[in-house]
């Protein structure tokens, strides 16, 4: 069985949509381990977790050897319209240090995902040692805390992160912080691919109808699946990122995997949490079924996935 690092803090979050409110432990690496478990993977987390806080919180599907019990658990309010959201800190994490990694062993994958700066750049280069295949989110590299404790975007200059990994990964509201201010998606993922990683993919979170990815020179965007209905918005983008890397570990086909990834995201929509994380067969009928209506030149192409066996 491949192995899969998810590392990010967790963090217990304050949730309020227009379906309600809710506390929940969450954090990008409970996405990205969820899904990877669930795409056939032995998932492990690699993440700071409280001392005063419960293991039973954390799903059973996800292996605990990489946990580092110290400081307390991280936790967010956020507050949701639609699909943007207001997000303010609530409490901070510890930092995830270069020795924390290096009682690990090897993985085939993994998901760097720090949520509020907790991976700095020597201990994001010891997770690079000790994978083949190595995904870097962003996001908590960005986040800065105003006296209020809203969460505001900066610009972060990473090209000494970007260039250690193989996928890079955004979102449309993220994409301008973390490319020297560019909004072009086209040009900025060409920026971001030029520092780099071999490819650079943009997810749907943030209302994105679209996917937008970037390797071998070539910009492509890719329509992306939607959901029956939204409940809770939240770890779409993580998931996006984690399916992606699964799928591209197991194929290497970076456009099918980023249409792959679009339909297991599609799913997290419909659910609180993790709890509607979909099988693989259950992420490829729904994209069959979207492409047969929406691109059946698109399906033509991918059929040797569409209709695999695996």
């Amino acid at each position: 069985m491949p192995r899969f690092l998810a590392a990010g803090n967790l963090s217990r979050d304050v949730i309020k949509t227009s379906a309600g409110e809710s506390i929940r432990l969450a954090g990008s690496s409970i996405y990205a381990g969820v899904v990877a478990a669930k795409l056939g993977f032995e998932a492990v987390l690699l993440a700071c977790y409280g001392q005063e806080s419960d293991l039973a919180e954390i799903p059973k599907e996800l292996s605990l050897e990489g946990l580092v019990r110290r400081d307390k658990t991280a936790s967010f309010e956020l507050i949701y319209h639609g699909e943007d959201r207001e997000l303010r800190l609530l409490s901070d994490s510890g930092l995830i240090y270069p020795s924390d990694v290096e009682k690990l062993g090897y993985y085939d994958v993994c998901l760097s995902s720090p949520i509020y700066n907790e991976i700095p750049l020597e201990t994001l280069k010891e997770i690079r040692k000790r994978c083949f295949l190595l995904g870097l989110d962003p996001q908590g590299y960005i986040r800065k805390i105003d006296e209020y404790g809203k969460v505001r975007f900066s610009e972060f200059n990473g090209s000494d992160y970007f260039c250690l990994a193989d996928v890079l990964s955004t979102s449309r509201p993220e994409l301008p912080y973390i490319a020297r201010g560019e909004r072009n998606e086209e040009k900025a993922l060409r920026l971001l691919w030029d520092m780099g990683p071999d490819i650079v993919l943009m997810t749907r979170e943030g209302g994105s109808n679209h996917f937008s990815i970037f390797f071998d020179g070539k910009f492509f965007s890719l329509p992306a699946v939607p959901p029956s209905k939204i409940v809770d918005p939240g770890g779409a983008g993580d998931s996006s990122t984690a399916a992606f890397l699964a799928e591209y570990y197991m194929t290497g086909n970076p456009l099918w995997s980023a249409l792959f990834a679009s339909s297991v995201s599609s799913f997290i929509y419909e659910g609180f949490g993790a709890e509607r994380v979909p099988s693989r067969g259950e992420a490829i009928r729904r994209l069959d079924e979207f492409l047969l209506r929406n691109a059946p030149e698109l399906r033509e192409m991918m059929r040797e996935f569409l209709w695999s066996p695996r």
